[in-house]
């Protein structure tokens, strides 16, 4: 089968964070078919499995020729196996790729749901092939995925990138970049999204501590990449007008003005169909390198 034909094919992908997760159809030109569940972050490693062997279920069928999950979680590239997943923590150590694939009889693809992200805006986007981009994704977590001269890059592990779990402050970075800064603060992203439209001083106030800490985070990948792009997604990013000001002043003060004056900060304009559009693109590129082998792709 060849990469032409696949990409007229329609996968099944699957996004999992650690407080919803969106299950879809795919093709490379539209998502098909999205459904969201709610994901229970306390769960059990098996009660895990039969949540998603049971969501995955409610959507593939016959015209799907493949799954690929997006998880927020270290990946042992090579065999699919999940590691560990910071925001559901009994969900580590699970062959996932063997698992899915001896359920539903397809071939199954297993990446970090960040590098997803980070390759479907670079898919989707115009942009030359030897871009550095940069993907974060601000959500229940900090996660980042990396598009290095237009190839994503992820280690091993699938670690790289992991800018969230770098040491900050009192605790690490995502701790104040990502919700779990604002349920740290008495509330929620979304409430106090709400709070800040309707002028709550509040509010905005902690959208300009946000954006402080944030503007820090980016000043890490800076120094680590340099990268053309920055493109940030997720949840949190809906909110992007109360801590954007804030971010750009912080960063004004941290990053030299000439890499600053050349680097393009963005908000996603791709919502939650980033990470199925990389998937897909993701699934394609492993075919086509597992071909190029001569592997038997099954």
């Amino acid at each position: 089968m060849t990469k032409e034909v696949v990409m007229s094919q329609t996968l099944l992908c699957v996004d999992l964070g650690g407080t919803k997760a969106l299950v879809a159809k795919v093709t490379a030109t539209g998502v098909i078919e999205k459904r969201y569940f709610d994901v229970d972050g306390s769960a059990s490693k098996q009660q895990t499995n039969d949540f998603l062997c049971r969501i995955i279920k409610q959507v593939v069928d016959n015209t799907c020729i493949g799954i690929v999950v997006g998880v927020p979680s270290m990946v042992l590239m090579e065999t699919g196996e999940v590691i560990e997943t910071v925001n559901i923590p009994n969900w580590k150590n699970v062959q996932l790729k063997q698992l899915l694939s001896t359920h539903f009889k397809l071939p199954v693809r297993v990446h970090n749901d960040a590098n997803c992200f980070a390759m479907g805006e670079f898919t989707q986007g115009n942009f030359k092939s030897d871009t550095n981009l940069i993907g974060i994704c601000l959500g229940t977590g900090l996660g980042a995925g990396l598009v290095l001269n237009g190839r994503l890059y992820t280690g091993k592990h699938s670690a790289a990138g992991e800018f969230g779990s770098f040491s900050y402050l009192q605790g690490i970075i995502e701790h104040f970049t990502s919700g779990q800064f604002f349920i740290n603060q008495g509330t929620t992203g979304k409430q106090a999204y709400q709070e800040a439209l309707a002028n709550d001083a509040h509010a905005q106030r902690l959208f300009d501590e946000f954006g402080k800490h944030l503007a820090h985070a980016i000043n890490h990948v800076i120094l680590a990449f340099d990268p053309d792009v920055i493109v940030l997604g997720g949840s949190v990013a809906q909110s992007s007008a109360c801590f954007l000001p804030s971010l750009h002043i912080q960063l004004a003060k941290l990053v030299n003005p000439v890499i600053l004056q050349s680097l393009d900060i963005r908000i996603s304009e791709l919502g939650d169909d980033a990470p199925l559009f990389g998937s897909h693109a993701l699934f394609i590129n492993d075919m086509a390198y597992e071909q190029s082998l001569g592997a038997s792709y099954a």
